[in-house]
């Protein structure tokens, strides 16, 4: 999806990016902003690092024993039953002997999981939700690039519902409103019947939201939309708004009930965590406010320092962004730091490296 900056800083001509300054421009006018996976259920790559041989590699010696009645299925049908597994039943099955260990390493959906989603995967495993998603199901959210809600990059994805969301949706959509049992329990008159049909987990202690606030309780949460749906109440625009207007007075919950997750694009073999714009950056801390944009400068700010896009809607976008045009520019095109370029964009985000 294309996305023009704002017509207050948008170049009066189109920038034709070539092919070969492409790679030069995102790593010269782009950034990570390190604090936004960080703002929900986040581990240290330390304690990935440990983990990681454990759950991606085969054992070198040969197996001596078989798989039993499944290592009679074929092959292919064999990979098909697999990817219908829960992620907890596969790690079981993976755990049994060397064959079926072998087997599950050899599957591509598996590997790509492992390297590409362990922060999710870890999540799903300390919650002991990883019962309620299929290999097939993370294969897929992984695959899978868009915001359910706005059509946007979709970094995050939630525990609870497995939706995709951009950040901004993972605060703002009725849809991925997060709430305590408790609070779900008595605002929609849920009976135990209906409580035991929702899914829950107990929260993880740790920092949330942008602030990196900590909290060391456990609360069980759940998902106050699939609680509307199930105390029989329709998603019009008033119970939508009651949603997100109860999300933000403990606006918490939401980071808590979600993980960061890259996408992979299978034709390129591209591992996407989404980048954001240093040029709209300079533009925010320059107050380069866009009058033609109905929303309050602190919203308009907000929006624009949170806007995350893939490395080809980043293109699309630079193609008009003049700051951006600017820093390209200044960087005597990506030989050196440009002069110009915001000491958010230089240090990736607004907090320090939390190790």
């Amino acid at each position: 999806m294309t996305s023009l900056p704002p017509p207050r800083y948008c170049s009066v001509a189109e920038y034709q990016v070539c092919e070969e300054e492409a790679e030069a421009i995102i790593r010269t006018t782009t950034y990570h902003r390190n604090e936004l996976p960080r703002s929900v259920i986040w581990f240290s790559p330390r304690h990935h690092t440990s983990i990681h041989s454990s759950i991606a590699t085969p054992f070198p010696r040969a197996p001596q024993v078989g798989l039993g009645a499944l290592g009679r299925l074929p092959l292919e049908l064999l990979y098909e039953v697999l990817l219908c597994l829960d992620m907890r039943s596969i790690f079981k099955l993976r755990q049994t002997n060397l064959r079926s260990r072998q087997v599950v390493d050899s599957l591509r959906q598996y590997h790509l999981v492992v390297s590409h989603g362990l922060n999710l995967l870890c999540a799903l495993l300390r919650t002991r939700l990883a019962i309620d998603v299929s290999l097939s199901d993370f294969f897929y959210a992984l695959c899978t690039k868009a915001c359910r809600f706005c059509g946007e990059f979709g970094g995050f994805i939630s525990l609870l519902t497995w939706d995709r969301s951009c950040f901004r949706c993972l605060q703002v959509a009725p849809e991925t409103q997060v709430q305590t049992l408790s609070a779900a329990r008595k605002q929609f008159h849920l009976s135990k019947v209906q409580l035991g049909q929702l899914r829950s987990f107990k929260t993880l202690p740790g920092r949330y939201t942008p602030e990196e606030s900590t909290y060391k309780s456990h609360v069980t949460v759940v998902s106050a939309y699939q609680a509307l749906l199930l105390s029989g109440q329709q998603p019009n625009s008033q119970t939508r708004a009651q949603l997100v207007n109860w999300g933000r007075q403990n606006p918490r919950f939401n980071f808590m009930g979600s993980c960061a997750l890259p996408y992979y694009d299978g034709r390129t073999r591209r591992v996407e965590h989404g980048m954001s714009c240093g040029g709209c950056q300079l533009a925010v801390e320059r107050d380069i406010y866009d009058s033609t944009v109905q929303l309050p400068d602190s919203e308009w700010t907000l929006a624009v320092r949170n806007k995350v896009y893939t490395q080809d809607g980043f293109l699309e976008h630079f193609r008009w962004c003049k700051l951006a045009q600017l820093l390209w520019i200044l960087s005597d095109q990506g030989n050196r730091q440009p002069p110009e370029l915001p000491e958010v964009v230089r240090v990736k985000g607004y907090f320090g490296n939390r190790e």
